[in-house]
């Protein structure tokens, strides 16, 4: 079977077996019926104990990925499609059942964010604005209006907000937004809408843990999907459809966070027909909006959505300063409201002196301005970033230039042992994010490194990237000492003196 495996990953084997016959099954390269090679056999052709394959063996049949026959034909065999077209549309509240339990790389992932504030450490981790692009200036002018805020500010910021989104050719009405304080608040209450107890959510692998956090502790069944280079592998798409049936599926189709993919024209097109096919809504995040740093800009799945299927999410934490914390919905009219009751028995306080100050800087003009100054800023510090990598990229580090977001999603060699290459670099004074805290299920191939450049200045960037430097050769002097041991004492035990008995 096409299966590599990768020593110096943080996931373990049988985990990368069981990940690479998932991909295969689900891609099509197995079909159903495939008899998969015995225990022993793929053991022996892998190099790896039996019982390796044992455990990745069992838990595929545990998922329901293949089965194990006891009579004739023995063996293990991929288990047969369900039908893809047998889906209902229809919802039901879910009873709120909140379970509090972190997994590792969520608690990891929630430190480096927290830590990406302290001024002890170059931040590269956490995805945080550098206050240069906040609009300070304005902001302060329109403060003391801020005392006669009027009554109906929410209201007034719905009909700004239609304006925003008729320039993204988003034409909606005021009954059909509802405004949050933040992206995941929208998404824990659609969840609390729409989702049952176990319920399947689709999302985008590498996914940020807090989502993952977010899917878990709402109880609900999250399975991912791979990403290609011009988005979410579809194929894999309708194949984990078939099997999981799932209610929805989380989108990130411009910036995606982490890969720093965008979704193609053709991808987002295919999407729709799929889901709107098989019955089930998307919901699409598009928080990054406002940094796109080419001219062509691709439609949202909400503009090119027919068949009113689309749930649409933006924040404005990322273009205006952290204390005015508002996001908003974009949807039917009947989940506006509805949202909108959410909102009120959790007893969320939506500030009316922050949707005065949004108005404000929309209906003077100050935010299409502002907007356009940070995708010519954070482009050029993309740019600085990149120039800066240039220099390590011998070292064991690649890339693609991201066209949209605030991120750098980066491949390391095999012979970088990515959480190593974290420690290195913490010690040193720099947080970086490593690839495995946005894999729940672990991933096989190379490792990952995601960079933010939306903090830094242009000296961190340059220190920063030379303490990755460091850090990267570190790493790499380590693997070639374990390996010259491994070597030794491989010599060693192929050249015992022979002892012959008299």
């Amino acid at each position: 079977m096409n299966i590599k495996i990768n020593r110096n990953s943080e996931t373990p084997i049988y985990l990368q077996i069981k990940a690479r016959i998932i991909k295969l099954i689900t891609s099509r390269e197995l079909v159903s019926g495939y008899k998969l090679p015995s225990e022993r056999k793929l053991a022996e052709e892998l190099g790896v104990h039996r019982n390796t394959i044992v455990k990745a063996y069992s838990e595929l049949t545990c998922e329901g990925y293949i089965y194990a026959s006891r009579k004739s034909p023995k063996g293990y065999f991929v288990t047969e499609a369900q039908d893809a077209h047998s889906f209902t549309g229809r919802f039901f509240p879910l009873e709120k059942l909140i379970q509090y339990d972190f997994s590792e790389r969520e608690k990891i992932f929630l430190e480096i964010f927290a830590n990406s504030e302290n001024k002890d450490y170059i931040s590269m981790g956490g995805l945080v604005m550098n206050s240069d692009g906040y609009p300070i200036d304005h902001i302060a002018d329109l403060a003391p209006g801020m005392f006669h805020t009027r009554e109906d500010e929410t209201d007034r910021l719905k009909g700004n907000i239609c304006k925003l989104l008729s320039e993204e050719n988003i034409y909606v009405s005021k009954k059909n937004i509802q405004v949050v304080s933040e992206t995941n608040q929208a998404i824990g209450f659609l969840m609390d809408l729409f989702l049952h107890d176990g319920d399947c959510i689709i999302a985008e692998e590498p996914i940020v843990p807090d989502n993952v956090s977010l899917f878990r502790l709402k109880r609900l069944k999250l399975v991912t999907v791979p990403m290609e280079k011009d988005g979410m592998d579809l194929v894999a798409l309708e194949a984990l459809i078939a099997k999981h049936k799932p209610k929805f599926i989380y989108t990130i189709p411009n910036g995606h966070n982490p890969s720093a993919v965008t979704m193609s024209l053709e991808k987002r097109l295919k999407l729709l027909e799929i889901t709107q096919r098989c019955g089930i809504p998307i919901i699409e995040e598009d928080s990054l909006r406002e940094f796109r740093y080419t001219e062509q800009h691709i439609p949202s799945l909400f503009a090119l959505d027919k068949h009113n299927s689309v749930i649409y999410l933006h924040s404005f934490t990322l273009t205006m300063p952290y204390g005015v914390g508002t996001g908003y919905v974009v949807g039917p009219q009947d989940l506006a409201d509805e949202l909108g009751r959410c909102i009120m028995v959790n007893g969320y306080d939506l500030k009316n002196d922050n949707h005065y100050l949004l108005n404000e800087y929309i209906e003077r003009g100050y935010f299409n301005q502002h907007a356009e100054w940070l995708a010519g800023y954070f482009k050029d510090r993309r740019d600085f970033m990149i120039k800066e990598l240039e220099t390590i990229r011998h070292k064991g580090i690649d890339w693609d230039v991201p066209p949209t977001g605030l991120i750098i999603w980066c491949r390391l060699a095999d012979n970088i042992k990515e959480r190593r290459l974290y420690q290195i670099a913490r010690s040193k004074g720099l947080l970086i994010m490593p690839g495995f805290l946005f894999y729940p299920q672990g991933y096989q191939g190379c490792g990952h490194l995601r960079l933010s450049f939306s903090g830094c200045s242009e000296d961190e960037i340059r220190d920063g990237v030379r303490i990755l430097g460091e850090a990267l050769d570190q790493c790499a002097k380590e693997y070639a000492q374990e390996h010259s041991q491994e070597h030794g004492q491989e010599h060693d035990q192929n050249h015992q003196p022979e002892y012959i008995e008299e």
